[in-house]
């Protein structure tokens, strides 16, 4: 029997490289771009499940994700990110409101933290935090990739 220790493994996509890692259980990381995760570097079923459902996502198929994730962080992370994962597909939601949502409202800078700590992007949707102004907040490819995300969702939903 292979070692039940956590493994990652980086797959192709048409907006470059995604990294996955999980342990035999959940995914633990979906990091954009080529990364070294802990752990083994080969495919399992379970990361190979959750690429063929990122692809599924990036095709405009998939509004929901099924594969177990578990994410590591704080509590206050992972109160942020619970309140993320119910924010509705192709909709979007601010730091402020998010701080609302977890009974704490002037924690919104924390939380913008909290989204950019993410350990398992698009699985917990931290795209869908949008700046006050409704802009994507950040530079660079990953918040290209955040607006590509949400430019999907809204094709996607606008769609009967």
């Amino acid at each position: 029997m292979a070692d039940a220790g956590p493994t990652y493994y980086v797959y192709r996509t048409p907006y470059g490289p995604i990294s996955i890692g999980a342990t035999r259980k959940a995914v633990t990381a979906v990091v954009l771009g080529e990364a070294a995760l802990p752990g083994e570097e080969r495919p399992t079923a379970l990361t190979n499940r959750c690429a063929t459902e990122l692809m599924e996502y990036l095709a405009g198929k998939r509004r929901a994700f099924t594969v177990a994730a578990a994410p590591a962080g704080t509590d206050f992370q992972q109160r942020v990110w619970r309140v993320l994962r119910d924010v509705p597909y192709g909709r979007t939601v601010t730091t402020a409101e998010v701080a609302a949502a977890i009974g704490s409202p002037d924690s919104y800078r924390m939380v913008g933290a909290a989204v950019r700590a993410n350990p398992v992007a698009v699985l917990v949707p931290c795209h869908r935090v949008v700046g006050a102004n409704g802009r994507t907040p950040g530079a660079g490819r990953a918040a290209r990739m955040r607006e590509a995300c949400l430019k999907l969702e809204r094709r996607a939903a606008a769609r009967p």
